[in-house]
């Protein structure tokens, strides 16, 4: 009787540890959407996206691509585009790409890749810094929102070079530096382009 009793004991816990198992799997939380494949678009208004180096800031609008999501995923691919970028208050800049994307994952966190030996490419008049391939970074506050995500970056601890420190720029010097940020005034809503429902779910 005794070890018929044991014998039960292990199969429930058994039992137990598989149920636990399968509910994990299905809490899992991932980027989904209403129907696959969905691409999905983004835009920031000017002045809301801010690079912040020791230098100061290069503040931008922008417009992100997201995706495409061809099933539900715990990380989605962004291409943004920055324009109408000012340095420092005052100086006109520009913020290339150059390749690079960022990955978001439904953690918050964001990777930056770049094409093997390309970096974003920060210029402001006599200044000109690069930002590389690295992560993944925290955060971005990611939340459902209607029938799309509200998204808003506060990434800190962002790895930088700079490559120019021209007359009236006011880096101290050229050279890899660390402890940049990337943040978002207010909070951006991303949302398909094919009229499909996308969540964090």
């Amino acid at each position: 009787m005794i070890r018929k009793f044991k014998v039960l004991g292990l199969a429930m816990v058994a039992v137990l540890a598989m149920s636990a198992v399968v509910a994990s799997a299905a809490s899992a939380t991932n980027f989904t959407a209403s129907s696959y494949p969905t691409s999905a678009t983004a835009s920031s208004p000017i002045g809301n996206d801010d690079f912040k180096t020791e230098a100061g800031s290069v503040e931008c609008a922008a417009h992100f691509h997201v995706g495409p999501l061809s099933k539900a995923s715990e990380t989605v691919t962004v291409n943004p585009t920055y324009t109408g970028c000012k340095a420092f208050g005052f100086l006109n800049a520009t913020v290339n790409m150059n390749g690079c994307d960022y990955t978001f994952n439904v953690n918050g966190s964001v990777t930056v890749n770049c094409p093997a030996g390309k970096s974003i490419i920060i210029t402001a008049g006599t200044c000109e810094t690069t930002i590389g391939a690295q992560g993944p970074l925290n955060k971005v506050d990611l939340a459902n929102s209607g029938t799309g995500i509200s998204a808003q970056a506060t990434v800190t601890g962002v790895a930088y070079t700079v490559t120019k420190d021209g007359i009236g720029c006011p880096f101290g010097g050229t050279g890899p530096k660390t402890g940049a940020t990337y943040t978002q005034n207010t909070a951006i809503l991303v949302s398909s382009t094919n009229g499909a429902t996308i969540d964090i779910g």
